[in-house]
């Protein structure tokens, strides 16, 4: 060892000048103390044959990017890879919630299918926005790696991680019945909070409500129950807040309602 440190020494002499030496056999680091045997200052890699630190391994920097976009997340890893190859991991933060059947394209090299558990594809909102996914490529497709939620029955569209609410809504009846048809088929009436984020969430919702709607099977007693979709005037328009329009009534009375599930 001590014969190839010589020209270092020579460096060091200089004062600032800096090299980089290409050294053709091992390296065999044997000082007597742990700080004779280490390799200080290397920086984040720049292309796939540089030597990765501890603290770019330990923060992901090789395979961590911030996604844009819904039905194609768009990312740039540093050093960028020249080809997807089996075993490659990502961590992508996504900026919005995605649309079902997600892909993921890298650094321009291509849109390839995200599929979770039981190789199905994303569900809409499946990755949530600011929370980091863990995926893994396979050959042909990325795996997501962890937490998944089921996908919404048909009929159904996800609008959040947590539940699945009813593209339409159903026949007018009073509240018993409406809460005992959603039972029957698997499901419950939506809850105020699932109404209400779903409404402002999803285009065009406030279209498909004609009027008022049961909501919160399980919040409402013998002589109330709610209802939302309407208000005191009668508007269904969501830039009147038509969105957060309701009120109580007696459960024994008709209304239209929209089941909920959880994923």
């Amino acid at each position: 060892m001590r014969a190839l440190l010589l020209p270092l020494a020579v460096l060091a002499f200089a004062g600032s000048v800096r090299g980089q030496w290409d050294v053709p056999v091992p390296v065999v680091l044997n000082g007597p103390i742990p700080d004779q045997r280490q390799v200080t200052g290397l920086a984040d890699p720049v292309d796939s044959s540089s030597a990765v630190s501890l603290g770019a391994s330990r923060d992901n920097a090789t395979t961590y990017a911030t996604a844009t976009g819904t039905a194609v997340l768009t990312a740039e890893l540093a050093p960028p890879p020249t080809a997807y190859s089996a075993g490659m991991v990502l961590h992508l933060r996504p900026m919005e919630a995605n649309s079902a059947g997600a892909q993921v394209n890298v650094n321009g090299l291509g849109p390839v299918l995200i599929l979770k558990q039981g190789g199905l594809p994303l569900d809409s909102a499946d990755l949530f926005p600011g929370i980091p996914a863990r995926l893994v490529f396979d050959g042909s497709s990325f795996l997501l790696l962890g937490s998944t939620y089921l996908p919404c029955r048909s009929g159904f569209r996800a609008v959040a991680r947590e539940f699945c609410i009813e593209d339409s809504a159903r026949t007018a009846v009073n509240f018993y019945t409406a809460a005992a048809n959603c039972t029957a088929m698997g499901a419950r009436l939506c809850t105020f909070s699932e109404w209400t984020h779903a409404c402002r969430v999803v285009p065009g919702f406030m279209n498909t409500v004609p009027s008022y709607e049961w909501v919160d099977h399980a919040a409402n007693n013998a002589t109330d129950a709610k209802r939302v979709g309407q208000g005191s005037d009668g508007s269904t328009n969501p830039e009147s807040s038509g969105c957060t329009y309701g009120g109580t009534t007696v459960p024994t009375n008709t209304a239209r309602y929209r089941c909920c599930t959880n994923r």
